[in-house]
């Protein structure tokens, strides 16, 4: 029946072109029999069942169809068909050439299969990653679904972690050691955290919640005011969302009050602490005695009572971190703390093993899983890169794709050519210079 109606459509028109139902006139069903109403001609529109494509007839004059609305001109009385109450407009062409016809219908298909939907013809709209704050982190928590936080530290680690949806990024002060070289995290500064922060910042702009850790000497005075002042400059101009303060002494208390009391949320920090190495005598688990686990919890307990929105629990026995996370309303992240608390923190380049190499292994923390062994492959890949280099395989013609026309390429020959001559003829004249100076005190007689 489709086929004997559009041959009685057809006899007035030269061609027909077709185009995806899908994309190019997502809101006419493939079971429709429709047609454009085009200068008072009706211009059928052809579905076919099995390719699922349109056809439609062009006119002999040449139209742009310019695809406003329709109108059904087919099947009235059939219970499938919708009418379509739609207007349509036609400006003429300069040529009746079909393939630019073609390439216009093209252009358009791709233009509204981006932009609608393929069923209801609706105008799609990017949506924006929704934003995690600190009150999604308590939510998480009230619904027992574990947090996920990530320690990276410039853009390229940022939009990985970012693309994973991992929940928090914490620009940490391991930098120091992680990134630049360090022995601790106590030499890195508040400028050179800002630096990283606001490369982070570039990386996750959107949906990750971002927190600065405050770096060592940056907020540990009596006055208060200093590290509400350098915690204004990791929101300012590093770009995060919130800091972190390690330590639940009660001075530390003092300032974490006074720096939420500012504005500013504050992740806390208990457990094993880094930026106190000198005093706790190195990298060493911390809440092993009972007297020290409970000290820790007062810690953590200090912290929630000044405003702190979570706490870290670094190094600690997992029943104290959990006896922590149940006695605490704020969330708790650990690391190298068991998996009773609210949720886990790694750093990017332990988890990813970037640093995989034989002396590194030695050093990389007990709790730290490696879900990949990255750094292999990147020493893989630069061994391979030098060796192609010194062997001459690199990079050969596959990589040199900028060429000259051959026009273009004799006539920069012959100009290095010229150019050889003069540089020729120049040394010529030097040598000849040089043989009749005497330089270096020769005897009266030339010798």
């Amino acid at each position: 029946m489709l086929s004997t109606i559009a041959q009685s459509h057809c006899r007035d028109f030269s061609r027909c072109i077709s185009i995806p139902s899908s994309t190019a006139f997502p809101w006419a069903s493939p079971t429709r029999m429709m047609s454009l109403r085009v200068d008072r001609m009706h211009v059928p529109i052809v579905s076919d069942h099995l390719s699922r494509r349109f056809s439609i007839q062009q006119p002999r004059s040449g139209h742009k169809f310019q695809c406003r609305s329709f109108q059904s001109s087919a099947f009235k009385n059939d219970s499938n068909i919708s009418p379509c109450n739609f207007a349509l407009s036609s400006k003429p062409l300069r040529t009746t050439n079909s393939t630019k016809m073609t390439k216009t219908i093209k252009r358009y298909a791709a233009t509204n299969s981006s932009n609608s939907d393929p069923t209801t013809g609706a105008k799609k709209t990017t949506k924006k990653p929704k934003k995690f704050t600190t009150l999604s982190l308590s939510a998480k928590k009230r619904r027992g679904q574990k947090i996920t936080m990530v320690t990276a530290y410039d853009y390229p680690s940022a939009v990985h972690v970012d693309r994973a949806g991992i929940d928090i990024v914490l620009v940490g002060d391991s930098c120091a050691m992680v990134e630049l070289g360090f022995d601790t995290t106590q030499p890195i500064t508040m400028d050179q955290m800002v630096h990283h922060c606001q490369a982070v910042k570039r990386g996750a702009p959107n949906r990750p919640l971002l927190v600065g850790d405050m770096p060592f000497g940056s907020y540990e005075f009596k006055d208060v005011d200093i590290g509400l002042n350098n915690a204004y400059r990791m929101v300012k101009e590093g770009g995060m969302d919130a800091v972190k303060f390690e330590g639940g002494t009660e001075s530390r208390a003092k300032i974490v009050r006074h720096v939420v009391e500012g504005g500013v949320a504050v992740l806390g920090h208990v457990g094993l602490t880094p930026q106190a190495i000198s005093v706790i005598g190195g990298f060493r688990a911390q809440g092993r005695t009972a007297v020290r686990a409970r000290a820790i919890l007062d810690e953590a307990l200090r912290l929630q009572d000044a405003g702190a929105f979570a706490v870290v629990l670094e190094c600690i026995p997992a029943n104290v971190a959990t006896a922590i996370t149940q006695a605490l309303e704020i969330p708790t992240i650990g690391i190298g703390a068991g998996g009773g608390t609210s949720g886990q923190v790694l750093v990017f380049h332990d988890l990813l093993g970037m640093s995989s190499h034989p002396h590194h292994e030695e050093f990389v923390p007990k709790f730290c899983k490696k879900y990949a062994s990255v750094g292999i492959q990147i020493n893989d890949g630069l061994a391979q890169f030098r060796k192609e280099v010194e062997e001459g395989v690199f990079p050969g013609n596959d990589y040199s794709p900028y060429v000259m026309s051959v026009d273009e390429e004799a006539n920069f020959d012959e100009l290095m050519s010229k150019d050889a001559e003069k540089m020729r003829l120049k040394h010529d004249e030097t040598e000849d210079e040089s043989e009749q100076l005497s330089l270096y005190g020769n005897n009266k007689n030339g010798e």
